[in-house]
């Protein structure tokens, strides 16, 4: 269990510095994962960028992902999850298309602050507050290959055995100190964990940008 974000970034950052696990530069997603690869970053001297994601939610689960889609058409949907929750292509079409316009205008806005992404080349920490499904882990290791990245390592605080199974099949090596066999819902394993919005996002993005230049 993590008091919220901080604490469990700082836990995260343990974690990786048991498995003597270095990086070239942080990578997170956005909005969720920022407050996370903050104090990652800050941790390990990195230097840090962003991915947008949009999820696509299951009908009549908004809590479960069964997709995800990030800036320049990248998208991943889990078929599996799809047929098992009997989820017809006709709303996963429609969700898909709202999607990638929604992604698509938020990068706007996150890129007016940070600038493209800049990963070729370079061994990335791609950092989240948790990977329950792996639909947006997917997604955003797909958009950091194209990208150019040399490596990518996915690292969250918490995720499920499982899933994690997943993910080490997409990523070069996976980094989380929690794996709950019974997990539910990434916030279950924090005792604050508030939403984050790009709002907060880009302010903490902001704020990071002038510590460092200062």
């Amino acid at each position: 269990m993590f008091t919220d974000r901080s604490d469990a970034a700082q836990q995260l950052v343990a974690a990786l510095r048991r498995r003597d696990v270095v990086g070239d530069i942080v990578v997170t997603l956005a909005p969720n994962g920022v407050p996370v690869g903050n104090v990652v970053a800050d941790a390990t001297g990195l230097p840090m960028d962003v991915i947008v994601i949009q999820r696509i939610r299951a009908p009549n689960h908004p809590s479960l992902t069964i997709g995800a889609v990030a800036p320049g058409g990248f998208s991943w949907i889990n078929s599996p999850m799809m047929r098992f929750l009997d989820v017809n292509w006709e709303y996963i079409q429609e969700a898909k298309t709202h999607a990638s316009d929604t992604v698509e205008s938020r990068a706007v806005d996150y890129g007016e602050t940070w600038g493209p992404l800049d990963v070729a080349g370079k061994r990335v920490l791609l950092v989240d507050d948790g990977i329950p499904t792996g639909a947006a882990m997917r997604v955003a290791i797909q958009r950091l290959r194209k990208a150019g990245a040399n490596e990518v390592i996915a690292a969250a605080p918490v995720a499920p055995p499982d899933v994690l199974e997943e993910v080490q099949r997409w990523a070069d090596d996976v980094v989380v100190p929690l794996k709950p066999a019974a997990f539910q819902d990434t916030s279950d394993y924090y005792e604050e964990f508030d939403s984050v919005t790009d709002e907060d996002a880009t302010t903490a993005l902001s704020d990071l940008v002038q510590r460092r230049s200062a």
